[in-house]
C-alpha cells in the first residue's frame, strides 16, 4: 500500500481507551465540580489512546475555528471544560470490548506497547524538568504520540501488524516494514499524526531532523531506554542513552542512571493496572542472556513507531553472566567502590577497538562513539573514575562533558581549564600525547598541575591523554582507579594510550549532529 492508502486506512475515527482509564474517569463523576485538571490529566496521560483522543478533538475544533494549537492534555481539558469532558466519558469505547482487545496475542502487544509508551513518556518528562523545561508536559505528550502509529496498526490492520511481527525476527526492521506495509513506519509517523490534528510544534519534536536540540536529544534517548529496558537492563546500548542524557543535563552519568532507574520504578507503581510487567521488574536481574520465547509480543518492535537513532547492530552484544558488567548502578560510596580493585577485561577491550574501527564510516554520532570509548576504558581497562572533556565551542577552554565513577558532590565532575597556559594539562593539549602521574615522577609533574585541578583530583596516580584529529585538538581523557588501594600499572597505561589513539580516530569521523 502507498502512504496515502495507509493514511486513509488509519484516518481519524472512533478511538478506544483502556477499560481502566474509562472506569477511573467515571469515578470523577460524583465530584465533577471539585476535581482538578491535573488529576484528570494524570489519568489520561497514562493511556496513549486517551491522550490522542482529547488532543485530536480539541485541535480539530480549535484549529479549524481559531488556528489555536493545544499541545498538552491539561490545556486540552481546560479548553474543553472538565465538566463537559467528564460527562462525555461514558460514551468512550473500551478497548477490551473490541475484537482486537479480546484476542489474547493482540491484547498482550497493545499492553506491552502501552507500557513502553508510559515508560518513555515518564522518563522524557522528568529529564525535561531537570533541564528546566517549563513546558515539560509537551515533551511527555510527544513521547506518548510517538507510539500511536503502532497502536493504530494493531487496531485497524491487525493482520498486517501480526505479519510484520513475524518478519521482524528474520530481517532488518525497515525491510520487514517495506515488505509488509509497502512503506516504513518512519515515513508514516508524522503524516499520520498530522492527519489526527496533532500540532506542528509537537510534530517538530518528533522529527529526527533536529537531533542537536535538547528536547529531541531527551526524547531520542528515552525512546531507546524504553525499548532496550523492555528485556532487562544489561543491554550495552543503554550506555549511549545515558551518555546523551548526561551531556544534555550536564550531570554525572551515575546520577543519570540512578534517575532513570527511579523513574522506571515510579512509572511501574503509578500504572500498575496493565497486566504486562513493567521494565522496572527486570532491575534486580543479574546480567546474562535473555531466553528466547516463541511468539513473544516483546519482539513486536516493527509494529511500533520507529525509534530514534539506535546504536547500530554491530555494537557489542549484551554482557554475559561471566563478564564484569558496565557500571549501570552507581556505587553507594567512593571508598566502597574502590575496596575491590577492578580487573581489566581484555575481551571487552578487543570488542571496543573493533567497534571503533567498524564505525570509521561516520555511522555513529558523538554520544554513541563516546559510549563505546567509555565502556572500553571502564570495563575493558578497569578504570573506575573517568572524565571525557572536550574543547568548548569558542576554542578557549577544555571542559568535562561525560564522567563515570565520580560522585555527584565531587568537585572533580566540574573538571575544566583554560587553554594557553603552561600547566600540565595545557601542555598535553599542545600535541597528541599522554601522561601517567605516579610516585616516580610526582615531585616533578605535580607542581605543574594548576592548584584548582590539584584540589579536584587529589594526590593520587592518574592517566591523561589529549585526542587530536588532523592536527587539531578535540578532547582530553582523564582516568584513574581512585586514590585508595587500587593502583595503576604500566600495562594498563599502554592499553590506555592505544585506546585513546583509536578513540581519536573514531571521534574524528563521527556523524554530524
Amino acid at each position: 500500500m502507498t502512504l496515502d492508502e495507509w493514511l486513509d486506512k488509519l484516518a481519524p475515527g472512533d478511538l478506544p481507551v483502556f477499560r481502566h482509564t474509562k472506569e477511573t474517569l467515571l469515578g470523577f463523576v460524583p465530584r465533577r465540580d471539585e476535581v482538578t485538571a491535573r488529576e484528570v490529566a494524570n489519568v489520561v496521560l497514562a493511556d496513549p489512546l486517551a491522550s490522542l483522543h482529547i488532543l485530536h478533538v480539541l485541535n480539530k475544533k480549535l484549529g479549524s475555528r481559531y488556528g489555536t494549537e493545544v499541545t498538552t492534555v491539561e490545556h486540552a481539558l481546560m479548553m474543553q471544560g472538565l465538566g463537559i469532558f467528564i460527562d462525555k466519558v461514558q460514551h468512550l469505547t473500551v478497548l477490551e470490548e473490541m475484537p482486537v482487545g479480546q484476542d489474547a496475542f493482540s491484547y498482550r502487544i497493545l499492553c506491552r506497547l502501552a507500557r513502553r509508551a508510559q515508560h518513555a513518556a515518564w522518563q522524557a518528562r522528568d529529564f525535561a524538568v531537570l533541564h528546566s523545561d517549563v513546558h515539560a508536559e509537551e515533551v511527555q505528550v510527544a513521547a506518548l504520540l510517538h507510539y500511536i502509529p503502532g497502536f493504530l496498526l494493531w487496531l485497524r490492520a491487525p493482520d498486517a501488524a501480526r505479519q510484520l511481527t513475524g518478519l521482524r525476527r528474520r530481517m532488518p526492521i525497515a525491510d520487514a516494514e517495506t515488505q509488509t506495509l509497502g512503506i516504513t513506519t518512519k515515513s508514516l509517523s508524522l503524516p499520520l499524526l498530522s492527519a489526527w490534528s496533532i500540532p506542528d510544534s509537537t510534530l517538530d519534536l518528533l522529527d529526527d531532523k533536529h537531533p542537536d536540540r535538547a528536547r529531541q536529544t531527551i526524547l531520542a534517548a528515552c525512546f531507546d531506554i524504553a525499548r532496550h529496558a523492555d528485556r532487562g537492563w544489561w543491554n550495552p546500548r543503554l550506555l549511549a542513552d545515558y551518555v546523551a542524557l548526561a551531556g544534555v543535563e550536564n550531570t554525572p552519568m551515575e546520577v543519570v542512571i540512578a534517575t532513570v532507574h527511579m523513574n522506571a520504578a515510579r512509572v511501574a507503581r503509578a500504572d500498575a493496572w496493565l497486566p504486562e510487567p513493567a521494565a522496572a521488574a527486570w532491575l534486580p536481574l543479574t546480567p546474562g542472556p535473555w531466553p528466547p520465547l516463541e511468539d513473544d509480543p516483546a519482539d513486536s518492535d516493527a509494529a511500533i513507531a520507529h525509534t530514534a537513532s539506535p546504536v547500530p547492530e554491530s555494537t557489542p552484544t549484551p554482557v554475559q553472566a561471566s563478564t564484569p558488567a558496565p557500571a549501570l548502578v552507581p556505587a553507594p560510596a567512593e571508598e566502597e567502590a574502590h575496596a575491590v580493585c577492578p580487573m581489566p577485561d581484555k575481551r571487552v577491550l578487543g570488542e571496543t577497538l573493533k567497534s571503533i574501527d567498524a564505525h570509521l564510516d561516520g555511522s555513529l554520532d558523538l554520544n554513541q562513539m563516546s559510549a563505546v570509548v567509555l565502556k572500553g576504558l571502564h570495563t575493558g581497562l578497569g578504570l573506575t573514575r573517568l572524565i571525557f572533556a572536550m574543547i568548548t565551542p569558542d576554542g578557549r577552554r577544555v571542559k568535562s562533558r561525560f564522567t563515570i565513577g565520580i560522585a555527584a558532590d565531587s568537585p572533580l565532575r566540574h573538571f575544566e581549564f583554560a587553554l594557553g597556559g603552561n600547566d600540565l594539562f595545557c601542555q598535553l593539549m599542545g600535541k597528541m600525547q599522554g601522561v601517567w602521574v605516579n610516585e616516580e615522577n610526582r615531585a616533578r609533574l605535580w607542581p605543574l598541575v594548576a592548584a584548582p585541578l590539584r584540589e579536584m583530583i587529589g594526590e593520587g596516580d592518574f592517566y591523561a591523554m589529549s585526542l587530536f584529529d588532523g592536527g587539531k585538538a578535540i578532547a582530553l581523557i582523564y582516568a584513574d582507579r581512585g586514590h585508595g588501594e587500587c593502583s595503576l600499572d604500566p600495562h594498563t597505561y599502554t592499553d590506555f594510550k592505544m585506546l585513546c589513539l583509536r578513540a581519536a580516530r573514531g571521534l574524528g569521523r563521527i556523524r554530524a549532529g
